[in-house]
């Protein structure tokens, strides 16, 4: 019995104690890997400053295991970094050789296990497509937000741009959509767009179709409209000709910079934001979106390479399709309010003759807020008869007369000059936008020609309020016959002249059109945008700066998860955007 418990004894201690060896093997494993691990995440960071091997050695250091590093290779390049160790150790196990007691007394030797691990971790910058949209609306002027924005945008470009040399293996672009009311397409888009051109100062394409907003396809077959240039009469003051369109010209601040790897160009484009405006969100994130759809493939492989362009040559192919898995596609969508109403000109005065004449003898290049007002006539009456003259009304402005009610406009000298001139037709080519000039020195401006030297309020209160103290409105409720900007008359397919209504030509609201899309449409819009997007597998990040409930609800919405929204105030923007440049070059453990 005695010999017998002394057996169990030292069978119980034996099967006991290697449950205690191989526990101390998978701890001594388990520790040993995740050092490995965080060593080598470590080391692979692209902002990594040290050696590769002092960065894995530090690490096992501080762990206590500097003795068990066995091996530790870097392979890097300027915008990619793989690290990979090795370590392994023999653990003596203290229990496994107890029946050699028995066996083999005089032999102290222990049994040993070996524990190795193995890691590699990589960073590497590849195929990244980014499109960052930017709310430039008036209240971005506000509170310092707009000179906090600029730092923390300028600052997210470089940090997703660096080491972005690697091409073709792996390239970075960045698009940039300031929005306000509108976008503006700029000078590399527009001449690529099938737009409906009823001007040449600036190019800010109408969605009016909410269908475009289920997907993020731009349709490149489709001709649109664009925006009047005109100023609500909200920015532009007593400026001539005006300040603040409600979209910028051309090659203006505020316009799209597309698809480079430039962080000069970008960060010059940011330093050049301009605020002011309403606020579109779904107009913003729509060509945010397009922008990495593969339907503006057309547009980028057109610019790429391109004299002046800034799109990089080897991004011709861009947008790649959503289904390319090595392409990663982001939007950061920024915005310090929420929807509001997006107006325009009704058509009839993006594309129609006013009632307004200008005298231009003394200078027929002058800009027409350059004429003297005593050179300016309205007709007040006579427009209901096509190509018939002799019924023309016209009130001079300026006269200083008791009767300043003539029967044709400044200019001529008699009724019979002015109607000869009209039947003979001799008209100047006029370029787009531009109303007809007879007999090379009397111009009958289009209204786009008047919104484009003038807000509305200056239209409505300068050039009209004589003849409408004098009582000859030139329009009151009513219709009339229709004309284009060269003074043509208008007709239908039947031949038949095409009669227009006539509002009160002093209802503040007679030109524009405030139903172009209004907040709670715009916000359907952006919701339905967002989900298309995310559907196709783009990863959207939101920032609320300083936005009221609505932005931020809108921007909620929208965002990837919640973790991909953020909600910041004042110098907050920053992190937010580090936070967001950090994400997109995240770490990523290969073994």
């Amino acid at each position: 019995m005695i010999l017998f418990s002394l057996f169990m004894f030292v069978l119980i201690l034996w099967l006991a104690g290697m449950s205690v060896d191989l526990i101390r093997f998978e701890t001594t494993r388990a520790k040993l890997q995740g050092t490995l691990d965080r060593a080598t995440l470590a080391a692979a960071d692209l902002d990594q400053t040290l050696p590769c091997q002092e960065v894995v050695l530090d690490y096992f250091t501080k762990s206590g295991m500097e003795d068990f590093l066995d091996s530790v290779v870097c392979d890097e390049g300027l915008n990619y970094r793989v690290v990979t160790a090795n370590a392994e150790v023999n653990m003596p196990l203290f229990f496994y050789d107890i029946p050699r007691v028995f066996s083999q007394p005089f032999s102290p030797g222990l049994t040993t296990l070996n524990v190795s691990g193995a890691s590699t971790a990589e960073e590497r910058v590849t195929d990244v497509e980014v499109s960052l949209v930017l709310d430039v609306s008036g209240s971005m002027a506000s509170n310092n937000r707009i000179t906090n924005l600029r730092p923390a945008a300028r600052d997210f470009v470089t940090t997703v741009l660096a080491n972005n040399t690697n091409a073709p293996n792996g390239l970075i672009t960045i698009s940039m959509v300031p929005y306000s009311a509108v976008v503006n397409t700029g000078p590399l888009i527009s001449p690529l767009l099938d737009i409906n051109r009823t001007h040449n100062f600036s190019t800010c394409p109408l969605f009016d179709d909410n269908s475009w907003f289920n997907t993020t396809t731009l349709d490149l077959s489709i001709t649109y409209d664009h925006v009047a240039h005109f100023d609500p009469a909200w920015y532009s003051g007593n400026a001539e000709p005006i300040n603040y369109p409600w979209c910028h010209v051309e090659d203006d601040q505020n316009f799209i910079i597309p698809v480079t790897s430039s962080e000069t160009v970008l960060h010059d484009a940011i330093d050049d934001l301009e605020p002011y405006g309403n606020t579109a969100i779904d107009m913003g994130m729509k060509w945010g979106v397009g922008l990495l759809d593969p339907s503006t493939r057309s547009i980028i492989t057109a610019l790429a390479g391109a004299s002046g362009s800034n799109v990089d040559a080897i991004a011709s192919g861009r947008p790649y399709d959503h289904t390319q898995s090595d392409v990663l596609k982001v939007v950061v969508l920024m915005t310090d309010g929420s929807n509001t109403s997006q107006y325009d000109l009704y058509d009839r005065f993006k594309t129609e003759t006013s009632f307004v004449w200008f005298d231009l003898s003394d200078d027929p290049t002058q800009e027409l807020h350059e004429v003297s007002n005593s050179d300016i006539s309205l007709q007040y009456d006579g427009q209901d008869t096509p190509y018939h003259y002799w019924d023309d009304e016209f009130y001079w402005n300026g006269t200083g007369r008791k009767n300043p009610l003539y029967d044709y406009p400044r200019g001529y000298d008699s009724q019979a000059e002015y109607v000869t001139a009209m039947e003979d037709d001799p008209i100047s080519v006029a370029p787009l936008a531009v109303g007809p000039t007879y007999d090379g020195f009397v111009r009958n401006a289009s209204w786009q020609e008047l919104y484009a030297n003038w807000e509305h309020d200056r239209i409505d209160n300068d050039l009209t309020k004589g003849a409408y103290n004098y009582g000859r409105l030139p329009w009151s409720a009513g219709s009339t016959y229709a004309k284009d900007q060269y003074g043509n008359y208008l007709t239908d397919a039947s031949g038949n002249y095409i009669v227009v209504n006539l509002p009160d030509y002093r209802d503040s609201s007679y030109a524009i059109d405030y139903s172009v899309m209004n907040s709670s449409g715009a916000d359907a819009r952006l919701s339905d945008l967002c989900e298309a997007a995310r559907n196709q597998g783009i990863v959207i990040y939101t920032v609320a700066f300083e936005a009221p409930s609505g932005g931020q609800s809108a921007l909620q919405d929208c965002a990837s998860s919640p973790s991909h929204y953020f909600d910041v105030d004042g110098t907050d923007i920053s992190d937010a955007f580090k936070a967001i440049a950090s994400d997109i070059r995240a770490l990523k453990l290969t073994q």
